[in-house]
């Protein structure tokens, strides 16, 4: 198998699969399985991304699919932003996009979710005016303009296209895509989605000032705030904080239960734009109070969780 024949006889075949009964039907368990492994296979090291492809739930998708999503931004198509493979509604037609989850833009913003979106992704390629001669598409036609294939559309940041006649060789299939997971990293690093990237957070350590210090310190705290990142780390070190050992629900009952907070024991100075982002949970996380999280992001290396407990004064 390779990446070009699985995008062949999803183009292929969508246009009368989609018209059958969907329950059980062979090309959507392909979507789901062998297409979306042989979009894993393509990228050269899949560390740190999940990998997805779907073709309905319970009844045909308008759009068929299949994201990678990177595990520091989202694990879903909802939300967060990730690189896909949108199949036209009808025609042999597949859109290699860098795009956004959006259910959860039409739940908050409503008839507004468009503007929203595209507003978003022209924020994708002013943080990425360096891919844009390699993702040169800005905009994509799903075959409508309601429902979920006019949200992709106006999700859509940049990408490339290809038609089932003209489908490139599996290589140039391969470098497209590698070049869509370097964006997709790239973007995470220089602020994602988050228009106040430029700025500096209050709680920065000193010496944050240089653009790339700020970018790496905001990689640093997204890696922090990932849920299962934090679930992970919650439930492997317990939910006493690893500096003084306090615990929320001891002070404050119930609504404390099973609060701590994750702490990224790396060096943010080993954060580099480009790079695959993966952590041990056991060796890279510490759970930490509040206080102590704040604290140990002001001192000299956040990463020395021994030495912090130094400074502690009891």
């Amino acid at each position: 198998m390779a990446l070009k024949v699985a995008l062949e006889r999803v183009m292929n075949e969508w246009g009368g699969a989609h018209l059958e009964e969907y329950t059980e039907h062979p090309l959507a368990r392909y979507i789901r399985g062998e297409a979306t492994e042989e979009v894993k296979k393509a990228i050269v090291n899949p560390t740190g991304f999940s990998f997805k492809g779907s073709a309905g739930s319970g009844k045909w998708a308008d759009v068929p699919w299949i994201a990678v999503f990177d595990d520091v931004v989202t694990d879903t198509a909802t939300e967060g932003y990730y690189v896909v493979y949108l199949f036209h509604t009808s025609d042999p037609v597949v859109h290699l996009s860098l795009n956004q989850g959006t259910t959860r833009t039409r739940s908050e913003f409503k008839s507004a979710t468009h503007d929203v979106l595209r507003e978003r992704a022209q924020l994708i390629r002013r943080r990425l005016p360096d891919f844009a001669p390699r993702l040169p598409i800005t905009t994509i036609d799903l075959g409508s303009v309601v429902g979920l294939p006019g949200d992709y559309a106006a999700g859509h940041a940049m990408g490339t296209s290809y038609s089932l006649s003209t489908l490139p060789s599996d290589e140039v299939l391969k470098r497209d895509l590698e070049t869509a997971i370097s964006a997709y990293k790239a973007l995470t690093f220089r602020g994602g989605l988050d228009p106040t990237t430029e700025d500096i957070d209050a709680d920065a350590p000193s010496g944050s000032g240089s653009l790339i210090e700020q970018r790496r310190y905001k990689m640093h705290r997204r890696i922090e705030r990932n849920p299962n990142a934090a679930r992970a780390a919650k439930k492997h070190h317990g939910i006493s904080c690893q500096a003084c050992t306090f615990e929320f629900e001891e002070r404050y009952g119930d609504i404390g239960r099973g609060f701590i907070e994750a702490h990224h024991l790396k060096p943010i100075g080993s954060l580099n734009e480009g790079e695959v982002v993966s952590y041990d949970i056991a060796t890279d996380f510490a759970v930490l109070c509040s206080n102590c999280h704040r604290m140990i992001h002001k001192s000299s290396d956040p990463s020395d969780l021994a030495a912090f407990r130094l400074l502690l004064q009891y």
